[in-house]
């Protein structure tokens, strides 16, 4: 079980999602000062995971700007029992990701939507995908994987590339790869449980 340094850790998740509803309190109320502040809070891994989904600068940049429109015009519709913050936001980018994959020009390439990258339930990417200080549990628990297990998932949960793209940068079949990636998420959500309910 990944240890935490005498809960600092967790008192820091705890501060950051206190004020961020707070923030998320003040929009409510029109104040463009604090959606600002949301804004520059969660821009940068809600553009993080619209590129790994859509795989296009230009469209995660215009996704990116209707999210937050949502989040500005929504707002009243956060509501704090049902989660964090940081999970409604990226609920709402997963949300608008998706309806970007699946508009005529997405189909017309074959895009096809990795249901297990971009799944709203999937607390692995909730957990990667909030913010630094989460990061550090992840990896001191990936470091604890399988090398062929840790490498896999690093090419799929951080560098964005799909289960094909890592199959042929590694030379395996695709098979081997999401069984490596299977194996290794379960054994990571084994050692991050504890820290999941913290994030809700």
């Amino acid at each position: 079980m990944v240890q935490r340094a005498d809960g600092t850790l967790v008192m820091q998740q705890k501060s950051n999602r206190e004020l961020d509803r707070q923030l998320i309190d003040q929009v409510k109320q029109g104040d463009k000062t604090a959606f600002k502040e949301i804004y520059s809070r969660f821009s940068q891994v809600v553009y993080n995971l619209a590129l790994r989904m859509l795989r296009d600068k230009e469209d995660a940049e215009e996704v990116v700007q209707e999210i937050f429109l949502q989040v500005w015009n929504k707002a009243y519709s956060y509501d704090s029992e049902r989660g964090a913050v940081s999970t409604w936001i990226l609920n709402i980018a997963r949300s608008r990701s998706i309806d970007k994959l699946r508009t005529v020009v997405y189909r017309d390439r074959n895009t096809e939507i990795d249901e297990e990258k971009v799944n709203s339930n999937d607390d692995l990417s909730r957990i990667i995908e909030d913010r630094e200080e989460s990061k550090n549990v992840i990896r001191q628990a990936l470091d604890s994987l399988p090398e062929k297990q840790r490498i896999a998932i690093e090419m799929v949960y951080f560098e964005g590339l799909t289960h094909l793209e890592t199959a042929e940068k590694l030379d395996e079949p695709v098979g081997t790869i999401k069984t490596r990636i299977r194996l290794g998420v379960l054994k990571l959500k084994d050692k991050i449980m504890p820290y999941i309910e913290d994030l809700n």
